[in-house]
């Protein structure tokens, strides 16, 4: 080694050490590796470690002093020290999302999220560094992602797209490996709007409650049996409460249940709920207690327990579990098979397929017409605003005023 590197070396518990620029730079090694590391300090006083690749000192040093220069001009002009991959990100948003998911603490959202990430972001980017994605790079990847889906995607589709980007995005900057001054263009959440997911009508609804008493019984032995007659109260719920599927539903404990006394004594089952618009308390109709009641009794820890018990210890349980105490992720594609099992899938046009979503609609469509709720009750109710009810309802307004029309 040159003469004048000696002075720089030192040993340091054993190891190996050579100080760097009046000692904000230094180079060690790994106890199982030849190759000089390099640590260094920039103006947060905070350590950087880097790898010189180089097991020849003299060139370990030039490649130390190097990155130490680069981290200094790049913390001056406000970009990342660190530059990561697209892909390298994306998949620890994956890993994220997935924790999230089993916490209990994810959107039902987060596995389309996933799914977009997975399908179409990493088979994209996988070779882009997450500062080389500009404007034509995604205007580049919509044409790649439309061409493979031999579709041009619907609103809601490009909306799950985009904010599975952003969540890449998002956790760069979070982490460090993206400069929130660094622009990245967002994709496009333009496209063609979807169609409207349509109600059931009163026939249609006594013909489904009604046969779906049979049909919790046609399952397969143990999980299969399980998933109808869950699905089934979770039908009931949805229908009885107008709460949303997914997010706002599942995560409803049963401490989430209480009475609610009236003027005149009377009570009302509310549940306290929280999701896409934030948490509100809904009052259920009386008809949603008998779906209640079967979920508490096929509960083994409720079982012997009143509904005035359970909803009086305030209880941690989840109000959506099968009997062996697991949570489904969500009831989607069971929905869609019963759905087609008793020609329900399409609405009467034969144009439409009818959703869980379909559910809430109803909901909201019967209240309207045939419980003659005004609509700022039903916003309230349904934890949505007063607009979007008269944009999705007011045809229904002349029906709601016959008599005042006809009189």
């Amino acid at each position: 080694m040159p003469q004048r590197h000696l002075s720089r070396l030192a040993l340091h518990e054993g190891q190996q050490l050579v100080h760097l620029r009046d000692g904000e730079v230094v180079l060690y090694k790994r106890p199982e590796s030849d190759i000089w590391q390099a640590r260094f300090k920039l103006f947060d006083r905070k350590w950087r470690r880097v790898s010189t690749k180089y097991a020849n000192i003299e060139y370990a040093i030039r490649a130390a002093c190097e990155a130490y220069d680069e981290a200094r001009f790049r913390e001056r002009l406000g970009l990342p020290i660190a530059t990561r991959s697209f892909a390298s990100v994306a998949k620890m948003a994956v890993v994220e999302l997935k924790q999230e998911i089993a916490a209990g603490t994810g959107k039902s959202i987060y596995k389309d999220y996933i799914t977009v990430i997975e399908k179409y972001l990493l088979p994209y980017f996988a070779t882009a560094k997450l500062t080389s994605i500009d404007y034509e790079a995604v205007q580049k990847f919509e044409q790649w992602r439309n061409e493979r889906m031999r579709k041009t995607p619907k609103a809601s589709t490009l909306l799950n797209h985009a904010a599975a980007f952003n969540r890449v995005v998002e956790l760069a900057v979070k982490r460090g490996w993206l400069s929130s001054n660094h622009t990245i263009p967002r994709l496009s959440t333009k496209g063609e709007r979807s169609g409207a997911r349509p109600a059931f009508n009163r026939v249609e609804i006594d013909f489904l409650l009604t046969y779906l008493v049979d049909w919790v019984k046609g399952g397969s032995i143990g999980r299969g049996n399980d998933m109808r007659v869950a699905l089934r109260d979770y039908i009931e719920v949805l229908l009885f409460t107008g709460m949303r599927h997914g997010t706002e539903a599942m995560n409803i404990q049963w401490k989430h249940l209480e009475w609610h006394i009236d003027g005149d004594s009377k009570r009302y089952l509310r549940i306290w709920v929280s999701g896409k618009t934030g948490p509100r308390w809904l009052i259920s109709r009386h008809q949603v207690l008998t779906a209640i009641e079967r979920i508490r009794q096929r509960t083994p820890v409720l079982a012997e327990l009143t509904l005035d018990q359970v909803l009086a210890q305030k209880r941690d349980e989840w109000l959506f579990a099968l009997p062996s105490g697991d949570r489904p992720y969500n009831y989607v594609h069971a929905f869609r098979r019963l759905m087609r099992a008793y020609g329900l899938e399409k609405d009467t046009s034969g144009k439409l397929n009818r959703t869980l979503y379909s559910l809430r609609h109803t909901y909201a469509t019967f209240s309207l017409v045939e419980g003659g709720m005004d609509i700022h009750t039903l916003a309230k109710q349904m934890g949505t605003s007063i607009q979007m009810i008269e944009q999705h309802y007011s045809k229904l307004t002349p029906t709601m005023n016959a008599a005042k029309l006809a009189g």
